[in-house]
């Protein structure tokens, strides 16, 4: 019958709250400043670890005849114990994204991990769409943290069946080991699939339960088992015994001091996850030794108590320090401690506590428990989902004015520029993404020819110009990008890996299947080299870069227009912006002005910009001696007009949205001289 208590339940044992403490402040430490701890990261493989071991040990002894009465009662309480608090922390992190973020490329997988991080699936999300968790993007994600609470959240659906069937054959008298082999062989294969999806695609292997199960399937299993191993180890001399906790705490502090080499979570995670197995041994099996007072004393013990609201509150209010002010220097590493520490014991005493020992709670049916826990989350969600669907409405960011910040595709037509009706549609060619737009019911003659562009982010950064160009000349557009595949950049060879090589064929490709004699080809691109990315210096450029262009690249650029010229294309090639060395979109409100990342400032030595371009713009008027068909568009004068540069027209609006991307203000100032130029190319 539910509820039935049998001997060998554990009980409460403080010192594994001792470790969770461990656990959440090395992941903290790492998060603030990882020099402090390199491997504070794998404090979350500690968590798994326990929480495999405790949530078994928080079942066992219970008595249920059906499986319908396992579920409710493992859900209500897993249920009650995660979701009240993740949803407070949701709703408030995604209020204050929607206040202060920006879009961009940066904060680009933020909406979708939000909102799978309500039904436990951020970290599918995470794996499939973004950098990985120790790229650029993670860092700026206020939910990337949630990652380890879908995995938990996973391993929840196998677990109640595997307890259940342990429960079934201990009580008919059956070998009970046949469940707890099951899961050791699960567990074994989850650890090679970690290896394998390891090889494959690192991202995977850290994200996702199939390579994440046996972390905590070990500790189910360590749990299950410990009637047998709990006296053994108590019989240890204590030599022994002080042995075995001496190694496990060496092999968690040396897993918490190794920097990330590419081998984390395969092999390196057996390190944290065989180290808090070891302790918790120790702990359970002599809990008067030193280990067991130790993690039991007041201060660990507190701390793991408010373990899951710190682990939950930490990671938004660092990013939101990272979005806004910085979390460099150390006063601000200070406040955002103190106040991550200020959410985390609100929500504690507000949230999690009142709800997990109410008595209403208590006395309430699990199924009716699993029923309202189930609405609440559906409502949250439904909150949160209004919030990211609405920024507009919640942002004070100046970025709200959308028109003047982004250069999307969809931005409205100049009425007085716009002859031809458009149809638009989308192609997937090469791996990459093809915009095409056709002019339809044109009230004036057509241009005659195509356009055809090709490049990366500079290239979409012109969408609106493009759409506007078909829209006035009545000329097809058909724009291609492939996120890092430049197109003759010139200060750099193509990028002949896999993944570029394809989508650079199916460009060849399509110009030959539907180009004509006449049609214009446009290469933009960023042809000098960055000075700040989106999230700070690109940690790649080490030393100056001269931005030469190489013998390499002069040679592709030949080949590349020996076609192009064979085949009476035009060719329009784009001669290098300004850059800057402080992204605007970063660096406009009032609340970031003072982050590290806009130090170097919105403006720019018109003479330091002009020896940039030197080299490039050398080559490029070679190329177009030695080839009719390619003409030069330059933007420089229009964007440059005084010295010095600057990224924030007189009239206050910004022509960059980042260091080197074009905002929608900055397509409108270039639009008559980019038409201008396609047109000219054909004559």
């Amino acid at each position: 019958m539910t509820g039935e208590t049998a001997p060998k339940r554990l009980g409460y044992i403080p010192a594994i709250d001792g470790l969770r403490a461990a656990a959440v402040l090395s992941v903290v430490a790492y998060h603030l400043r990882p020099g402090l701890l390199p491997g504070g990261f794998a404090g979350v493989d500690i968590f798994f670890a326990i929480s495999g071991f405790v949530v078994t040990a928080s079942m066992l002894g219970r008595r249920f005849d059906r499986l319908g009465q396992m579920l409710s009662f493992f859900y209500a309480r897993r249920l009650t114990r995660i979701m009240p608090a993740l949803l407070a922390m949701l709703l408030v992190a995604i209020l204050v994204n929607q206040l202060l973020i920006p879009e961009a490329w940066l904060s680009r997988a933020v909406p979708q991990t939000a909102r799978s991080a309500f039904f436990g699936l951020s970290n599918i999300i995470l794996a499939t769409d973004t950098d990985g968790y120790f790229g650029v993007q993670a860092g700026f994600n206020p939910f990337t943290h949630t990652w380890s609470l879908g995995v938990e959240e996973q391993f929840y659906l196998f677990f109640p069946l595997l307890l259940f069937w342990h429960q079934r054959l201990d009580s008919a008298k059956l070998d009970a080991g046949r469940a707890v082999r099951l899961i050791g062989w699960v567990s074994l294969a989850s650890f090679a699939v970690c290896g394998i999806l390891g090889a494959i695609d690192r991202k995977f292997a850290f994200y996702l339960i199939v390579s994440r199960f046996w972390e905590l399937g070990l500790g189910m299993m360590f749990c299950l088992t410990a009637e047998r191993w709990r006296p053994w180890i108590a019989g240890w001399t204590m030599q022994r015994r002080a042995a075995l906790a001496g190694v496990s705490i060496a092999l968690v502090v040396l897993a918490l001091a190794l920097h990330d080499g590419g081998g984390f979570p395969f092999p390196m995670a057996l390190l944290p996850v065989i180290g808090t197995l070891g302790l918790i041994a120790s702990i359970v099996a002599t809990p008067e030794g030193p280990a067991a007072r130790l993690l039991g004393s007041r201060a660990p013990v507190a701390i793991g108590l408010l373990s899951y609201s710190i682990y939950l509150w930490h990671w938004p209010v660092f990013v939101m320090f990272r979005w806004t002010v910085g979390l460099e220097r150390g006063a601000y590493q200070l406040a955002a401690l103190a106040i991550a520490f200020a959410l985390a014991t609100l929500s504690y005493l507000a949230v999690e506590r009142p709800i997990r020992r109410g008595a209403k709670l208590a006395a309430r049916p699990p199924r009716r428990t699993v029923a309202r826990m189930a609405v609440a989350t559906v409502a949250c969600a439904a909150i949160g989902f209004a919030m990211l669907a609405r920024g507009d409405l919640l942002s004070i960011s100046v970025t709200r004015d959308h028109a003047t910040w982004y250069p999307d595709a969809e931005r409205p037509l100049d009425p007085a520029r716009t002859h031809c009706t458009l149809n638009a549609t989308r192609e997937r060619r090469g791996g990459g993404d093809v915009e095409v737009w056709t002019p339809r019911g044109c009230t004036m003659p057509a241009a005659g020819f195509r356009m055809f562009a090709i490049g990366d982010s500079h290239n979409t950064a012109y969408l609106p110009d493009y759409r506007q160009i078909a829209a006035e000349l009545g000329a097809p557009v058909r724009s291609y990008f492939h996120p890092g595949c430049p197109y003759l950049r010139l200060i750099q060879p193509k990028d002949v890996g896999q993944h570029c090589a394809e989508f650079y064929q199916a460009f060849g490709d399509d110009l030959r299947r539907l180009g004509r004699p006449g049609d214009v080809v446009f290469l933009p691109g960023l042809r000098l080299t960055r000075l700040m990315n989106q999230y700070g210096p690109d940690p790649t450029h080490d030393t100056p870069v001269d931005n030469s262009v190489s013998s390499k690249a002069l040679a592709e650029a030949r080949a590349t227009l020996t076609a192009l010229q064979a085949a009476r294309f035009r060719v329009v090639i784009e001669a290098p912006k300004p850059i800057f060395p402080a992204p605007p979109f970063r660096c406009a409100d009032w609340y970031d002005r003072d982050n590290p990342i806009c130090a170097g400032g919105m403006a720019i030595a018109r003479g330091r910009i002009a020896a940039m371009r030197g080299q490039v713009m050398v080559a490029m008027a070679g190329l177009a001696r030695a080839y009719p068909a390619l003409s030069i568009w330059d933007p420089f004068p229009i964007l440059c007009p005084g010295d010095p540069c600057r990224a924030v027209a007189a009239d206050g609006r910004s022509m960059f949205f980042d260091g080197d991307h074009l905002s929608g203000y900055g397509n409108d100032l270039l639009y008559p001289s980019m038409r201008d130029a396609i047109v000219a190319a054909r004559r």
